[in-house]
């Protein structure tokens, strides 16, 4: 456990250190989960998103999921969100498609955890000529975490995005890099508290995020 703890430390002291935060943000969510069999379960998750310091709601999404499970390890998902995106001149509302596929496995102590997603998002704010269009990104993420106690689970992750346009290169656009800590209560609840740091390529963007969730599992 505390070998895992310096690994964290150490990872969130190499990224504040090598990048200037831009701007800080609060992201709050509340999910409720429900297994319907050992291979099928369904999700709903409501999120909140805060700029600088709470004085400003820049999202506020629900979102509706499945999961199969295809072998123990293996799985496959679908997912469509609302969100109602803040703008200069307003807030406008985003559709989004999900489709994931992923892999999860015990190392010992240790949880891996690796999922690939595409997403198809269709945003109202118009702003220039190909914004009309949907957006495609592939999104990719790698988790490890430590579950040898059972109500306190920390872990760490990466994800990184990748736009899907036609005839342009295969790239990266945002990096994000995580660090949570979940603790597990009766009747299947759990808190998790966080930190994220994101990188916006191509914007040469860094954005801080305190990332807090509060899930119930049926």
């Amino acid at each position: 456990m505390k070998r895992f703890t310096l690994i964290v430390l150490a990872c969130l002291s190499g990224i504040l250190v090598s990048a200037q935060t831009k701007s800080f943000q609060i992201w709050t969510g509340i999910g409720v989960s429900y297994e319907l069999s050992k291979k099928i379960s369904f999700d709903f998750e409501t999120e909140t998103r805060f700029q600088q310091a709470s004085k400003t709601l820049k999202q506020a999404a629900v979102s509706v999921g499945a999961r199969y499970a295809i072998t123990k390890p293996l799985y496959v998902g679908v997912s469509y969100e609302f969100a109602d995106k803040y703008k200069k001149n307003g807030y406008f509302p985003v559709n989004t498609f999900v489709a994931n596929l992923g892999y999860k496995r015990k190392l010992g102590d240790f949880r891996l955890g690796v999922q690939t997603k595409l997403t198809i998002e269709k945003n109202s704010y118009i702003k220039n000529p190909e914004d009309i269009y949907p957006e495609w990104k592939q999104k990719n993420k790698i988790k490890l975490g430590y579950a040898k106690y059972k109500r306190i689970k920390p872990s760490i992750a990466v994800e990184t995005y990748h736009p899907l346009e036609a005839g342009a290169n295969y790239r990266i656009s945002t990096v994000k890099y995580s660090a949570n800590c979940t603790l597990g209560f009766r009747k299947g609840i759990d808190f998790t508290a966080g930190y994220m740091f994101r990188h916006e390529i191509d914007k040469c963007e860094y954005i801080s995020i305190c990332t807090l969730g509060l899930s119930k599992s049926f």
